[in-house]
């Protein structure tokens, strides 16, 4: 069984994205660099020379998805069976592959094996909608992509990652699709990776604290933008009002909480008409 680590870059920090590469190599058996335009390309030489990776560089950001699915199809074209996938700065903790063989051996219809995300910020257990119980193993409906080890057939069955969505809800997008056609997402509860979202800091609102992600203005457009299409797509399968809600808090956050407020709120009013007029 033979497993490809696709790590994909947009200027990294070098010396993490090192970090990065030195976990995950020892477990997996090719580390393949995805790079989606990043300014200074002379970092991708120097890590493929020291470390043997295989590299993909891209002229210009082309999102995401665009990139996962790079990968993806270098995994398929390579005899992989599985691919974790990997942001820049996500380093793996020991023992996740062999936790994900564990559970390959023994189950059948697995789309995605996923970590336990904990949000590094605030040490908080993201759980994404699937509270967490006290076993092992764990079905759940939502992951990221970001340390998730997927199937390549499945991947290929299900004609891979929406390129149109660029970035934001790509992996609730993709992980839905796994869903609803049958196919297991399984959470490693006892396997945990550190993950930041965004430029998260937190703020008191009335009697807590709250997450506010601090995305620049083209993050505001995409996930109004996706949120709307997630709902249009999926509306028989998922809570709509809890995307509402999510939509809505995204608005609510920005005016309260964050700086370059006209320029946000322009780019989120902008993503959700964009996403109301997106052809199905």
């Amino acid at each position: 069984m033979k497993f490809l680590a696709v790590i994909i870059t947009y200027n990294p920090d070098v010396e993490r994205l090192t970090d990065n590469i030195k976990a995950i190599s020892q477990q997996t058996d090719k580390v393949l660099l995805v790079d989606n335009g990043s300014e200074d390309k002379l970092f991708l030489s120097k890590l493929s020379f020291i470390y043997n990776t295989a590299v993909i560089s891209n002229e210009k950001n082309k999102g995401i998805a665009y990139a996962l699915n790079q990968g993806m199809k270098y995994a398929y074209q390579n005899g992989y069976e599985w691919a974790i996938t990997l942001d820049e700065d996500s380093v793996c903790p020991d023992g996740i592959i062999a936790g994900a063989k564990k559970l390959i051996e023994n189950t059948l219809d697995v789309a995605m094996i996923v970590p336990l995300i904990k949000e590094t910020s605030s040490g908080e257990l993201c759980e994404l909608g699937t509270k967490v119980n006290d076993e092992p193993y764990q079905e759940v409906k939502k992951c990221i992509t970001s340390a998730a080890v997927t199937n390549v057939k499945i991947w290929k069955k299900l004609r891979g990652f929406d390129n149109k969505m660029f970035i934001d809800y790509v992996d609730y997008d993709y992980a839905l699709r796994c869903v609803i056609n049958n196919y297991k997402i399984i959470r490693m509860n006892d396997v945990i990776l550190d993950h930041r979202i965004g430029r998260s800091v937190y703020r008191k609102f009335l009697w807590t604290k709250i997450r506010v992600a601090n995305h620049p203005a083209y993050r505001k457009y995409y996930i109004a933008r996706n949120i709307v299409i997630y709902i249009r797509r999926y509306a028989k399968n998922i809570n709509v009002m809890a995307e509402l809600l999510r939509l809505f808090k995204v608005f609510l956050l920005t005016v309260l909480y964050e700086d370059n407020k006209k320029e946000k709120l322009k780019a989120y009013f902008k993503g959700i008409k964009a996403g109301i007029g997106y052809k199905i």
